[in-house]
């Protein structure tokens, strides 16, 4: 009798044992319906759910940081002129300047005291270290077409350079101050050099421009931390009490600023972006009498800087909200304090993998990206842009339809019905697999065909449920994203 029930208690516990392994293991042989768990998303993770444009607007005013709101709704039909913006989706950021000759530091920012370098111990420049490059540098190899001519091949459709950054020194011969090349390079013209190997290349010509000028009458400014109450000279001695500007003083820096900005208005032929930085030197209204169809970026659209602002539920709001946006991007790995080139710059930057990656993510979420890559003193590209160039112009050449020309507004697909990053060409949509190979997006209608993009060739997928999910076989696979093209009928 004994037996019996231990026999019996036995093949239970093996029939037990036997219906619940059984139940893992249909469970992990399910990846679709794991997939579907990732993809849920609370309403608190979605900010922009259940919000009217005009209701998001409030709430990112609200929450998020000032470069990640822009001044209105830009309506694309009023605006025909800036379609091209849009549609190219790509710009190449160049910080080029005195601090470019100086590759020790690379660092703009290093002529000015910050509490938090000081506690670290990085380093900080005195003024007077910067400002005397001007007495030496001409760069010998300044070759900007060389470095437009890769940038259009690789699928950049716009260029923004700094004509001054906030050192104040003037990259072209100007008729106002003394700071610029004019006055410490026999008169030479780096600005009209880059205008034309951007026109020549079929790049647009955008210019960066600082309102501030560190240079503009130094001696009696602080380059303290604003707000920290320690107030250094411009040899970076710490000194009791606030140097002294008077109202005179920011007057002229402002003329000066104005009309510096007239020439480069007036001087260079069409220009297609103004990008402010530091304070704004001009009104779009007077900016507009000279050059009708400028895009004055900063400020009109949304531009983030780098991955924490750029993150993807930021600027998934800005998009909701109905506002054009720009990433600014350097393009590094890890962080540096470097826009202008430091010799870090040389090992410690992007690959051409992850630069795609970023553009797409960019795209797929309704804006563009700027990447800052910056050239030698010398006036030199690094090698490694060329390289990653060149790997660009081939995948342009099979996958470029699915980054340009795309639809931007909202509602986007990506973060809503899917976590690949997902651009939207009407009834297509192309994907970027994820880190897993994988693609899944819920709450579509059935394709009419799935194909690799760069091959053209048919791919098994899984449809269920109003879901598609994929894996790209390893075959398929390549060190760049490989996009998949996903192709609706048209809707009656």
């Amino acid at each position: 009798m004994i037996s019996t029930i231990r026999i019996r208690l036995s093949l239970a516990c093996v029939l037990m044992v036997a219906t619940l392994s059984a139940s893992e293991v249909n469970y992990a042989e399910d990846p679709f319906a794991l997939e579907q768990g990732k993809h849920v998303k609370t309403l608190a993770d979605r900010p922009w759910a259940d919000r009217s444009p005009e209701e998001l607007q409030q709430w990112a005013r609200e929450n998020l940081h000032r470069k990640l709101i822009a001044r209105k709704v830009i309506d694309a039909n009023e605006h025909p002129e800036w379609e091209w913006f849009r549609k190219s989706g790509l710009g190449i950021f160049l910080h080029w300047g005195l601090p470019s000759a100086n590759p020790d530091t690379g660092d703009a920012w290093a002529i000015q005291w910050n509490a938090a370098k000081a506690r670290s111990g990085r380093y900080m420049e005195p003024a007077t270290k910067m400002f005397a490059v001007a007495e030496t540098w001409n760069p010998d190899k300044y070759d900007p077409n060389k470095w437009m001519a890769a940038a259009s091949k690789a699928g950049f459709g716009y260029a923004v350079l700094t004509a001054r950054h906030h050192d104040g020194y003037a990259l072209w011969p100007s008729q106002y101050g003394s700071w610029h090349t004019g006055e410490y390079m026999g008169g030479r013209d780096l600005i009209k050099d880059y205008v034309e190997a951007c026109r020549k290349n079929r790049i647009k010509v955008g210019f960066y421009y600082s309102g501030p000028s560190w240079h503009f009458a130094h001696e009696q400014k602080s380059f303290g931390e604003a707000g920290s109450g320690a107030y250094y000279n411009h040899k970076m001695e710490k000194v009791i009490g606030r140097p002294t500007v008077t109202a005179a003083m920011a007057a002229a820096e402002k003329q000066e600023a104005q009309g510096q900005v007239r020439e480069l208005m007036q001087n260079y032929g069409p220009i297609d972006v103004m990008w402010w930085d530091g304070s704004v030197a001009m009104k779009d209204e007077e900016l507009a009498t000279m050059q009708p169809t400028v895009l004055v970026a900063r400020g009109n659209i949304a531009t983030p800087e780098g991955e924490h602002q750029g993150a993807s539920e930021n600027v998934k709001v800005a998009n909701e909200c109905g506002w054009w946006w720009e990433e600014c991007r350097k393009s590094e790995n890890s962080f540096t304090p470097n826009w202008h080139y430091g010799i870090e710059c040389e090992r410690n930057h992007w690959d051409t993998n992850t630069l795609l990656a970023e553009l797409i993510r960019c795209r797929s979420l309704g804006g563009n990206l700027l990447v800052n890559v910056p050239p030698r003193g010398n006036g030199e590209m690094m090698d490694w842009f060329y390289d990653v160039c060149d790997e660009m112009a081939g995948w342009m050449k099979h996958s470029r339809e699915a980054i340009y020309d795309i639809d931007l507004d909202a509602p986007l697909p990506t973060l809503d019905k899917t976590q690949n990053y997902t651009t939207v060409r009407g009834r297509i949509w192309y994907a970027m697999p994820n880190e897993e190979n994988t693609v899944f997006i819920h709450e579509l209608d059935r394709p009419t065909s799935v194909t690799l993009l760069r091959t053209g060739v048919a791919m098994d997928y899984e449809y269920r449920d109003g879901s598609l999910r994929l894996v790209v076989p390893k075959i398929m696979q390549t060190d760049l994203p490989d996009m998949v093209k996903i192709v609706f009928a048209e809707e009656p």
